[in-house]
């Protein structure tokens, strides 16, 4: 895809999230708070059945960010475990054979395609490593995901920045990498108050089988919400009735 053709797509409407955003992030003990109260309330039925799900942290981050994340599928009967790379930091081009490997372990040992389930860099990454082995993935959750742009449209463009990072390359070779598609199904969640990525860089005008939901979580809190907690067995393709 070429950025005449993103250009139909997005315009110029893509900016930096504000940073006046940021003082919703306080919300996050309040988020967890309100997960905590409610945990032994949530519904709990064997829907998962075995299936694997692989957890992909954010930037910055472990794999302990999606601790409540696992605990919870795993009480629904997913098999779901995290990601072998252990701690985000952030360079794709080292954490996208990683995440490709773990895919195709999980996949050969089940005999069974994976379930993603990324949060921020993680659904990037989750992404473009489903585009890789596609016959290996059955399902992406993305939470507060860039699908465009790389780090342009996050808070964290000027950490690229200060590295010498060309941030205008990953753009474009992000937008490159559309020339697959993705055919497996989709979910994306995002947020408007997110102060951390742009919210209109997490939504995916190209992929033939997306849907997104608009969550009300800030972005660090989306970890511990009980709200992207109940939406979890729907994005995965098995709601609990």
């Amino acid at each position: 895809m070429n950025k005449t053709e993103f250009q139909k797509r997005y315009g110029n409407t893509i900016r930096k999230p504000k940073l006046s955003l940021l003082l919703g992030e306080a919300r996050t003990p309040l988020e967890a708070a309100k997960l905590a109260a409610s945990w032994r309330f949530l519904p709990r039925k064997d829907v998962g059945q075995g299936q694997t799900v692989l957890l992909l942290p954010g930037f910055g981050a472990n794999s302990k960010s999606m601790s409540l994340i696992k605990r919870y599928l795993d009480s629904l009967g997913y098999r779901a475990l995290h990601w072998s790379a252990g701690f985000n930091h952030g360079e794709v081009g080292k954490l996208l054979p990683q995440v490709i490997a773990d895919i195709k372990l999980y996949s050969e040992q089940t005999q069974s395609p994976v379930k993603l389930v990324g949060w921020s860099l993680g659904g990037y990454l989750a992404r473009e490593a489903a585009r890789e082995v596609q016959q290996s993935v059955s399902r992406i959750v993305t939470i507060g995901s860039p699908v465009v742009g790389g780090p342009k449209y996050t808070a964290f463009k000027s950490f690229y920045d200060v590295r010498g990072t060309d941030i205008d390359s990953i753009e474009n070779s992000t937008l490159k990498r559309f020339e697959q598609p993705i055919v497996c199904p989709i979910v994306a969640m995002y947020s408007k108050k997110d102060p951390i990525v742009s919210w209109q860089a997490c939504i995916d005008r190209f992929s033939p089988n997306v849907e997104h939901i608009e969550i009300d979580a800030p972005h660090l809190a989306m970890g511990v919400s009980k709200e992207v907690i109940n939406l979890l067995p729907y994005a995965l393709g098995t709601p609990v009735k």
